[in-house]
């Protein structure tokens, strides 16, 4: 693996080979669905394939060359990326550079309508009346899921700075601080390691800061972010993570943080404690760790997504906790891991009726959590990586309670 320092504290770029792998991959899932070329225009997509986040649109056709027309900043994209980078000032000029690449006229052509607005598919409707506009976004994912060497390799560091951020954690925890001054020094901790600070989400109005670190009661708290632990927020206008509460001795404090080093994603979580917890919080504990076991024992190469969804809830409905499991009554989530990579929402999704298989080179968190009402939660989230036999843990630090005395 290359060291961590330098994959830290360097300005990263994705070599011309990485981008150009990938391009391939999904060329081939273009010819597949008879898409004759794909308009690239998500921020992170763009990133995914071309290297850099320049404000443009990377053009891949079915068979040739791509090209990534640039708005801003174009000598930063020559600079970063390996394709060819066309200037562009306006939209009215891409049909003429798409026939210059042999896609004009009555074609297929895609755009990832799971996340670009619709008032940017209605101009480009206008601008290509005789096109059948398809959905791109599952071909996407498709592509996404499965990491290289070069993917695997930022993901494993990412795992070794969570793991340094949760070793400052042990020592700063103390009685009396509250949520947000706790979160304040592992957030500095993990931009000293370089953690770049935002976090992608794919889904619509997702978004996430760091991860959440929250306490006692405040940690059964739901929100609107599709998540099985959120947390009460500093206001309304987040509602998630941190807050103002105060930690007190024998509360739960869950720890779901994600690293995140030259892009890439890992998510881990761990329960802290000041002293000890109660009875049946320390029971909620085992329950959790004895779930996601179950489940990590199973995953495999042609396991599918949904089967290792069931055997948490059956698992979870074995103990008799199956109605806080994954959330609080009435307000559950409909999974139990979930893919990460450049997003912290990517495929494979732990969830009910997604029969897709897991494939060597996929990496997912698996979190279950159980909810004690009035009281916190427990849980524990490791992030793994899919081999040719089984898994791989990619999160180092231990997997116990973390007990602070």
């Amino acid at each position: 693996m290359t060291a961590f320092e330098q994959l830290t504290g360097t300005y990263d770029r994705v070599p011309a080979e990485e981008t150009g792998a990938r391009i391939s991959r999904f060329q081939g899932l273009l010819d597949r669905e008879g898409i004759s070329g794909a308009l690239i225009i998500q921020l992170i997509d763009r990133f995914y394939f071309s290297g850099t986040i320049q404000d443009g649109i990377l053009i891949v056709p079915a068979k040739g060359d791509p090209k990534y027309l640039c708005r801003r900043s174009v000598e930063r994209a020559r600079a970063e990326s390996g394709l060819e980078v066309v200037p562009f000032r306006s939209l009215r000029e891409v049909p003429l550079l798409m026939e210059d690449m042999g896609l004009g006229g009555s074609l297929r052509l895609g755009l990832e309508l799971d996340v670009v607005p619709a008032a940017l598919h209605l101009r480009f409707s206008s601008l290509f009346p005789d096109a059948d506009w398809v959905d791109l976004g599952g071909l996407v994912r498709e592509v996404r899921a499965v990491k290289s060497p070069f993917e695997i390799d930022r993901i494993r560091a990412a795992g070794i700075q969570v793991g340094k951020v949760m070793d400052l954690a042990a020592r700063v925890l103390e009685e009396g601080m509250r949520e947000v001054d706790f979160a304040s020094r592992l957030e500095q901790r993990a931009r000293e390691l370089g953690h770049q600070g935002i976090l992608r989400m794919r889904g619509f109005n997702q978004e996430l800061f760091y991860g959440h670190i929250i306490t006692g009661e405040h940690s059964a708290r739901m929100s609107h972010i599709d998540a099985p632990s959120v947390g009460v927020g500093m206001n309304p206008s987040i509602a998630q993570g941190a807050g103002f509460r105060v930690i007190r001795r024998g509360d739960p404090v869950s720890v779901d943080f994600v690293g995140n080093v030259g892009g890439y994603l890992i998510d881990q979580t761990r329960l802290m404690v000041i002293g000890d917890l109660s009875r049946d919080l320390e029971e909620g504990f085992a329950q959790a760790r004895d779930i996601h076991d179950r489940v990590a024992a199973a995953a495999a190469p042609g396991v599918r997504w949904s089967e290792l969804y069931d055997i948490a809830c059956d698992t979870a409905e074995g103990l008799g906790i199956a109605d806080r499991f994954m959330g609080p009554p009435g307000e559950q989530v409909r999974f139990v891991g979930h893919g990460v990579g450049l997003e912290v929402d990517e495929y494979p999704f732990l969830a009910p009726r997604l029969d897709l298989e897991l494939l060597p080179g996929m990496v997912f968190a698996l979190e279950p959590k159980i909810f004690h009402p009035g009281k916190g939660i427990t849980g524990i989230e490791d992030t793994y990586l899919v081999t040719d036999s089984g898994v791989e843990r990619l999160t180092v630090t231990e997997r116990e309670i973390l007990r602070i005395l």
